[in-house]
């Protein structure tokens, strides 16, 4: 629990500011922590909830989210089954509702059940942010139980169901800036698109492109990028500013700062002209 003024109005984090460098967008918090995006910071700095797996995290904040907005109505739009987003376990319910009062997301008052209780000031701005800034694999799936189910199945970021993929693609290429799957020239690719409302006619317009020898490939990028997409905005201001190429090196530099991260430990490899491989030769890792 924190003493922070929080206002309804304005969604959680609305205070934090954002740094650009080498290693990407960077959101820093009013103690001075660095956190990979405002999901991050709220799970992980004001929840304190390990990171380690990125899809608990998005389902159990998608969770937080329809619960929220079955209380609160009129600002998140929800599906029919937002209020049994719990399944029916009233054992996981009941203790999921009395952790979010011991954390003051919800205002129980002396003696008032937690479970009948209105979510408090920072609830609120918690559900602002949490809407603002859901997977965009879910932008065509309504807050609601689905959407919980969907995260909360394992390998669904990775093995998705391949209509609300698609879907969740149509409907973001409304926003200004977006990252898309095309196929041009009979070629796999992956496009930044870029709308700007002030044109006579706003058309989408190609910035970026990456081509790939397959469509397996280029999912697995797409994924990656999607999992990223509050970056994405970022990303196509870089492009507009110093160009195409300024976002190749920068996704390089993010792709090789991740892999590295994520590799066990090895002895040093002998430096040499087999040190990287090539399909079936030697040094290959």
């Amino acid at each position: 629990m924190t003493d922070y003024a929080y206002s309804p109005e304005l969604p959680w984090g609305c205070w934090m500011r954002i740094a650009t460098g080498v290693g990407g967008v960077t959101v820093i918090d009013q103690h001075g922590r660095t956190w990979e995006s405002l999901r991050h910071a709220f799970w992980a700095g004001r929840l304190r909830m390990s990171t380690s797996s990125p899809r608990v995290m998005n389902e159990q904040l998608e969770l937080m989210l329809a619960a929220f907005a079955s209380k609160r109505h009129g600002i998140v739009s929800t599906d029919e089954r937002a209020h049994s987003v719990f399944g029916g376990d009233h054992v996981f319910m009941r203790f999921w509702w009395y952790w979010m009062y011991a954390e003051g997301l919800v205002e129980g008052g002396f003696r008032r059940d937690p479970l009948d209780a209105d979510l408090s000031a920072e609830g609120v701005a918690v559900l602002r942010m949490l809407a603002v800034t859901r997977p965009v694999e879910l932008n065509a799936v309504p807050v609601g139980r689905a959407a919980v189910e969907f995260l909360g199945t394992p390998g669904a970021l990775d093995e998705c169901d391949r209509a609300k993929f698609e879907a969740a693609e149509a409907s973001a290429r409304l926003l200004p800036l977006v990252i898309v799957r095309e196929t041009a020239f009979g070629t796999a690719g992956i496009s930044l698109l870029h709308r700007d409302p002030n044109d006579v006619i706003p058309v989408a317009r190609t910035i970026w492109h990456i081509r790939f020898p397959d469509a397996q490939l280029r999912d697995r990028l797409f994924l990656w990028m999607a999992d990223r997409s509050d970056r994405w905005t970022a990303w196509g201001e870089l492009v507009l500013r110093e160009g195409a190429p300024a976002l190749t090196q920068h996704l390089m530099t993010l792709l090789f700062a991740d892999r590295s991260e994520r590799q066990p430990t090895e002895a040093p490899r002998p430096a040499g002209p087999l040190a990287i491989g090539h399909d079936g030769g030697a040094g290959r890792p």
